[in-house]
C-alpha cells in the first residue's frame, strides 16, 4: 500500500493547494464512478473470441449435441409492456441453442492449463448488451484487466446481478438509456449475471487468465489460435452441461483438432 507523507512547515499556499488538489481527485473518482452515454454514433467493439497471441499453432474443432434437443421454450416478456413492445415474433431461451448439424451455441472453449508467460489485458473494450430486454450476447468472454462494458439500450430500467464466487460480486442498477458502465475482473471465473427487474434475463460472463479462449458459434465451431508449441489442457464448459477437458498437443505452425460433445 503506498504511503503518503505530510511535511513540516507546510505554509498556508501549499495547504490551499493540497486541498484544492483533494477535491479534484475527489471529483474524478466520483467521475469515474458514475455510468456514461456513449458519444453519438460511437460504436463499442464486443468480442467473442480473443486476439491472437505470438505463437504459430492453433487448436480448432466443434462442440456437438448428441441425440434428443431440449425443445426451446418462448420467454415471457409480458411483464414489461416495453419489453414485449420490442418484439414482433416469440423470443427463445438461449441455454441450449443447437442448429441442424448439432453444433451447440454458447459455449465456452478455453486453455486451462499449459499456457505460460505474461498475458498483459487488450485494449479492446468488449460489450454486455441489454437489448429488446435479454442480454447480447448471452456468452462474453474477456481477458483479466480487460474492459467489459455493460451497456442498456432499452428504454426501460435493467441491472445487472453478478453471482461471481471469485471476483467480486455487483449488483448495478442500469435506469438510463444509453448508460454504459465499464468493469474490469481480477480472476478467471465463469459466472453467471441476471436482471433482477426483468427474471427472464440471464447471460454468462467468462474471464480468463491467457487469451486463448473462444466462444462458439451458432456452428458450434470454435478456434484458438496463436499458440505457442506446446501441450494443453484445453476445456469446454457449458451453462447445463458442466465442462469437459482434453489434452492437445501442438507444434510450431500446426493446426490441432479439439471436438466435445454434450448429450446423448
Amino acid at each position: 500500500m503506498y504511503k503518503f507523507h505530510r511535511p513540516r512547515g507546510i505554509t498556508t499556499i501549499a495547504a490551499v493547494g493540497l486541498l484544492a488538489a483533494g477535491l479534484l481527485v475527489g471529483c474524478a473518482k466520483k467521475d469515474d464512478a458514475r455510468a456514461t452515454r456513449p458519444a453519438p454514433g460511437t460504436k463499442t467493439p464486443s468480442m467473442q473470441a480473443a486476439p491472437s497471441a505470438a505463437g504459430t499453432a492453433s487448436i480448432a474443432g466443434k462442440v456437438t449435441f448428441v441425440g434428443d434437443v431440449p425443445a426451446a421454450s418462448a420467454l415471457d416478456l409480458n411483464a414489461d409492456p416495453v419489453c414485449a413492445s420490442t418484439h414482433d415474433s416469440p423470443v427463445m431461451g438461449q441455454d441450449v441453442v443447437v442448429n441442424a448439424d448439432g453444433g451447440l451455441m454458447n459455449v465456452f472453449v478455453f486453455v486451462q492449463s499449459g499456457a505460460s508467460g505474461n498475458f498483459s489485458a487488450p485494449d479492446a473494450e468488449v460489450v454486455l448488451d441489454q437489448k429488446g430486454c435479454v442480454y447480447e450476447p448471452h456468452a462474453v468472454g474477456v481477458q483479466v484487466g480487460q474492459t467489459l462494458n455493460l451497456v442498456n439500450s432499452d428504454n426501460t430500467t435493467h441491472n445487472v446481478h453478478a453471482l461471481s464466487d471469485t471476483n467480486k460480486p455487483f449488483n448495478t442498477s442500469m435506469p438510463i438509456p444509453g448508460m454504459v458502465i465499464p468493469k474490469t475482473f481480477d480472476d478467471h471465473e465463469i459466472f453467471k449475471v441476471k436482471c433482477d427487474v426483468h427474471p427472464w434475463m440471464s447471460s454468462f460472463i467468462g474471464v480468463f487468465d491467457n487469451p486463448y479462449f473462444a466462444i462458439t458459434g451458432a456452428d458450434g465451431s470454435f478456434k484458438l489460435s496463436g499458440l505457442p508449441a506446446g501441450t494443453y489442457n484445453v476445456v469446454a464448459w457449458h451453462e447445463m452441461y458442466g465442462e469437459k477437458p482434453m489434452q492437445v498437443t501442438v507444434g510450431d505452425g500446426e493446426a490441432g483438432a479439439a471436438a466435445f460433445s454434450y448429450g446423448g
